[in-house]
């Protein structure tokens, strides 16, 4: 009965996302209705709210999309971002890969507040001439295709320390996916079309070029790509170093202030343009049903419900997985509860091929979930209509999804 209730309130919130209400409302709107649906007073729901604005999680997520909009503002001031892709687009002429290549480039870096950072690079990639759908579609899918390769992501990590599987394994049994992932989602980039008259170009930064007689050899675009993109690459390299995020952005954010030489004033100047806060909000509200979804204990009550459907128990660990992802859209969520349960369920003893589909399954769960902090930003970036972009995502989600049940089931 109670998990009934949470799924009224997600339906709820569907119905309101397709008939296109800004998710900032529908969020904050959901989380009160829910609180309510479980008997939670004025007190308890104002108690919830404070829970969820001085969670330290929280208060990271804010302070770092707030310092990765600085960011991206002063490397648009001073040009870093038109050189970059004035070198990146004679580089490679074709503007698509381009735009795969930024979003996969800033996945590097895992951070919510990342999709936040390549989204305005793909719009300068391409410009008026890809729809609002496409480029947040690009955008948010190649940003994900390094979690099935890298330790950086904290979901292998979990998998690994709660199933006791040698990290190298869980990566080998995932890799064919992430490659799989990857290609999946050409069938979309390629059906792209580019007219280049609408995408963005670089005329200012041609003419300098020209008149300084600078030949644009590819060994010179080259070392523009990489000059123009050292910043970032600093960033990455920073978190690839175990440097908290926070910290990172901050480093290269103060290197970059003083080689620019921006005083106090004009840094609080552009500190101010640059942060939007109805995109804080928003994820301050996704935080909001969080919170309240762990405090009336929502979905306590699904494991033993799925449980008791007629179905192969590996359907039920996967069902599990993919439902705990898709309604709280983070990664930590779905692991740190299915895969409990499924060591549990198993005695302890899991397969690779076991893991691989319920890590999938909740992965899939992620992709298409509203409440996916990367998906939510992107969305709101370009201001595109959130069921386009998800009639997209079914697609290859429900193909790796259905690879991992024929590979459990070969495997097995």
């Amino acid at each position: 009965m109670e998990t009934a209730k949470l799924l009224i309130v997600f339906v709820l919130m569907m119905v309101l996302l397709w008939r296109k209400i800004p998710l900032v409302y529908v969020v904050i709107g959901a989380s009160i209705i829910l609180a309510f649906l479980f008997g939670t007073d004025i007190i308890g729901f104002l108690n919830m709210v404070w829970s969820a604005t001085k969670d330290p999680s929280t208060i990271e997520i804010e302070v770092i999309l707030a310092l990765i909009m600085i960011l991206e503002l002063i490397l648009r001031q001073q040009g870093y971002l038109e050189r970059m892709l004035n070198s990146l687009t004679k580089l490679i002429k074709d503007r698509r890969i381009v735009m795969a290549i930024i979003p996969a480039f800033i996945g590097l870096m895992p951070s919510a507040g990342g999709a936040l950072f390549s989204a305005p690079l793909v719009e300068q990639a391409v410009g008026k001439s890809v729809s609002p759908a496409n480029k947040t579609f690009i955008n948010f899918y190649y940003r994900h295709i390094w979690e099935f390769f890298l330790p950086l992501y904290t979901g292998v990590l979990l998998v690994s320390n709660i199933t006791g599987i040698p990290l190298t394994r869980v990566l080998l049994g995932l890799m064919p996916f992430g490659i799989l992932v990857i290609f999946l989602g050409l069938p979309f980039l390629f059906r792209i079309k580019v007219d280049e008259e609408l995408a963005i170009v670089s005329p200012t930064l041609e003419a300098i070029t020209s008149k300084n007689g600078v030949k644009e050899t590819r060994r010179n675009l080259i070392k523009d790509v990489f000059f123009s993109t050292l910043p970032v690459i600093a960033l990455v390299s920073l978190v690839m170093a175990k440097v908290p995020i926070t910290l990172a952005i901050t480093i290269v954010i103060a290197v970059l202030s003083i080689r620019h030489k921006y005083n106090l004033v004009s840094f609080l100047k552009l500190a101010h343009k640059a942060i939007v806060i109805r995109t804080l909000i928003m994820i301050w509200g996704i935080m909001l049903f969080k919170q309240v979804m762990e405090t009336v204990g929502s979905f306590e009550e699904l494991p033993a419900l799925l449980g008791n459907l007629p179905v192969p128990e590996f359907l039920i660990f996967a069902l599990i997985a993919f439902l705990l992802a898709f309604l709280t859209g983070q990664t930590g969520s779905y692991i740190g509860i299915a895969f409990p349960i499924v060591m549990a369920a198993t005695g302890g003893n899991v397969s690779v091929p076991l893991v691989v589909l319920v890590f999938m399954a909740g992965s899939a769960g992620t992709m298409l979930s509203p409440m996916h902090l990367c998906l939510s930003l992107t969305i709101e970036y370009f201001k595109c209509d959130l069921n386009k972009v998800l009639g997209m995502l079914v697609i290859p989600e429900s193909i790796l999804v259905g690879t991992a049940i024929v590979s459990y089931l070969i495997l097995s």
